[in-house]
C-alpha cells in the first residue's frame, strides 16, 4: 500500500507511433492505472510527471504538476524524437499549474486540455480532441462522496486501538490510584464520543455535504461535530 508512486518518464499503451497522441499525467499510481485502463483500446504515449505521488488536481495546486516540470520531463524523455506532432494532452484539472503559452515558447508543444475523467478520453480522441460539455463538468454526487467513506475509515483501526487503550487507562486514574470500574464507565463515555466524532466527520459530513450550512469543508465539519457533541452531552 505504500507503493503509491511510479517512476516519471515516457510510457506507452498499445503500439504507438510518431503520430500517436501524448497524454500527460501525474505519477500517483492510482491516477496512472486509471488512465492506462481507459486507454486499453488506444495506441498512445503517456508522459508521467514527477508530482511526488500526488494526484493531478492537488499536484497542480501545490506547483508540482507545473509548467517547469512539464518542460523538463518532455526534454528528459526525448519526446521530440518520439513524435512528429506538437500536441500534449493534459488533464483539465492540471490547468491551474501549467501555463500553456510558456510551454509553447520553451519546447514548441501546444497544450490541449482533455476531459475531467479518464473514461472520456477515448471519445475525446475520437472526436478530434474536442470535448463535449459534460466532459468538462466536475461532479461530486452522493454516490461519489459515499464511495470515499471506506477510504477514510480504513486508516483508523490501528491508531484508534492505541488512542482508546490510552484513554481507558487514563479514565481509571483517580483517588484510589486506579479504578477498573471508573475506567469502564469513563472509558465507555469516551469511546462513544470518539466514535461519534469519527462518524460526524467521515460519514455524516460527506453524505450530507450539500445540505450542511457553510461553504468551507471546515465549517461543515464543525457543524456536524457540534451537533454530535451536543447529542453526546
Amino acid at each position: 500500500r505504500t507503493q503509491y508512486k511510479i517512476a516519471p518518464g515516457l510510457y506507452c499503451v498499445g503500439t504507438p507511433d510518431d503520430q500517436s497522441p501524448v497524454l500527460v499525467t501525474a505519477n500517483y499510481k492510482l491516477t496512472f492505472d486509471a488512465l492506462r485502463k481507459e486507454l486499453k483500446s488506444v495506441n498512445a504515449w503517456i508522459l508521467v510527471l514527477d508530482t511526488r505521488g500526488i494526484n493531478v488536481w492537488c499536484a497542480a495546486g501545490k506547483d508540482l504538476f507545473s509548467t517547469a516540470e512539464l518542460i523538463e520531463r518532455a526534454n528528459r524523455s526525448l519526446l521530440k524524437k518520439m513524435i512528429s506532432h506538437n500536441q500534449l494532452i493534459l488533464p483539465q484539472l492540471a490547468a491551474t499549474g501549467v501555463a500553456a503559452h510558456r510551454v509553447k515558447k520553451a519546447i514548441g508543444f501546444k497544450v490541449i486540455y482533455g476531459p475531467v475523467r479518464a473514461k472520456d478520453i477515448p471519445k475525446f480522441l475520437a472526436n478530434g480532441l474536442t470535448s463535449e460539455p459534460a466532459m468538462r463538468k466536475v461532479t461530486f454526487s452522493l454516490l461519489e462522496r459515499v464511495i470515499l467513506i471506506p477510504v477514510e475509515l480504513a486508516q483508523l483501526p490501528k491508531p484508534s486501538f492505541w488512542i482508546l487503550l490510552t484513554a481507558f487507562v487514563i479514565s481509571g486514574i483517580g483517588s484510589p490510584i486506579f479504578s477498573l470500574s471508573a475506567a469502564w464507565v469513563r472509558g465507555f463515555m469516551l469511546l462513544v464520543a470518539y466514535v461519534t466524532g469519527i462518524l460526524s466527520g467521515a460519514v455524516v459530513t460527506p453524505t450530507l455535504l450539500p445540505w450542511i450550512p457553510g461553504k468551507s469543508f471546515a465549517v461543515k465539519g464543525a457543524v456536524t461535530g457540534v451537533i454530535g457533541g451536543a447529542a453526546i452531552i
